[in-house]
């Protein structure tokens, strides 16, 4: 009975984990996961569907840095770089469904988690990159020097004890020029990828800057509006010729829910949305008002 007792202090924590729930996942494997379906709603021009399931991914708050030590960056920049990934998305869907001012806000915050990412790791991973640069070099030279002595207790059969430590040494050393090129690999990797993704973010936030700033301008140059936001959405989506100006059926869903960001009371920019979505007949065309 003792032993049974005995041994049931081993099994049961095995039994425990064996039953224990999967790890969650991390983030970037749920932004993997979901991706297909939101870009499946795009294609589909279910744009608000698509920001609604990608902002679902966006944590509430940034993950904290810690610079402790190369574990700590290592898990600090793979959180940041997913979250980061994780608002590109949320950006892109929100840009498509008109939500224009939170895609620049989460473009910038993805910029400001990348290149927090970056400052954080490129000098002491680099620090670390010419440690085992240097300590690979020394274990070459190390063999290189004892090449023949390596070789001849290679070639033996049987090994007396001194010989047999003394091969020991040799293949710890062969092992440190392995282990030396696979870290000096491993840091230079998320040197480089972080400094990729400190830039990656610019041309997105740019865009946006851009497109806020031109339709401020159309909005101040609507004469007929004296700059009223309200009366410039309805001057243009009663202009045929403004809905046919944005190309394909997409171009044109993601330019009519920007107007129903901007005026969501607008039920001529609701009525063109059922149109281009089937839900409604389309009317006659009327022509654009003087003084936009």
């Amino acid at each position: 009975m003792r032993k049974t007792a005995f041994l049931s202090l081993f099994l049961l924590p095995a039994a425990l984990v064996a039953q224990a729930p999967a790890p969650a996942p991390s983030l970037g494997e749920r932004v993997k996961a979901e991706r297909p379906a939101i870009e499946q709603l795009l294609a589909e021009l279910k744009y608000p569907e698509a920001y609604k399931r990608a902002e679902a991914l966006v944590p509430a708050a940034r993950p904290t840095f810690d610079k402790k030590d190369n574990t700590t960056l290592v898990q600090s920049c793979t959180a940041n770089l997913e979250m980061a990934e994780a608002l590109r998305l949320a950006a892109e869907t929100a840009d498509s469904a008109g939500a224009w001012e939170k895609a620049l806000e989460y473009a910038k915050t993805a910029k400001s988690l990348a290149q927090e990412a970056y400052a954080g790791v490129k000098e002491p991973f680099a620090q670390t990159v010419t440690y085992y640069s240097q300590s690979g070099v020394r274990a070459k030279q190390v063999l290189e020097e004892n090449a023949d002595r390596i070789k001849e207790l290679k070639a033996k059969s049987v090994l007396d004890p001194g010989e047999r430590q003394e091969l020991d040494l040799a293949l710890g050393v062969e092992k440190e020029v392995v282990d030396s090129a696979k870290w000096v690999k491993f840091f230079q990797t998320y040197i480089d990828v972080t400094k990729r993704e400190s830039e990656a973010y610019d041309p997105l936030v740019k865009v946006m800057e851009d497109k806020l700033k031109g339709e401020a301008d159309q909005v101040e140059e609507y004469k007929a509006g004296k700059g009223d936001k309200l009366k410039w959405v309805e001057a243009v989506v009663s202009s045929a010729a403004y809905l046919e100006a944005q190309g394909d059926r997409a171009g044109k869903a993601r330019w009519l829910y920007r107007l129903a960001t901007i005026d969501p009371d607008s039920k001529k920019v609701q009525h063109q949305l059922d149109v281009l979505n089937g839900k409604a007949a389309a009317g006659p065309a009327k022509p654009a008002k003087k003084g936009k």
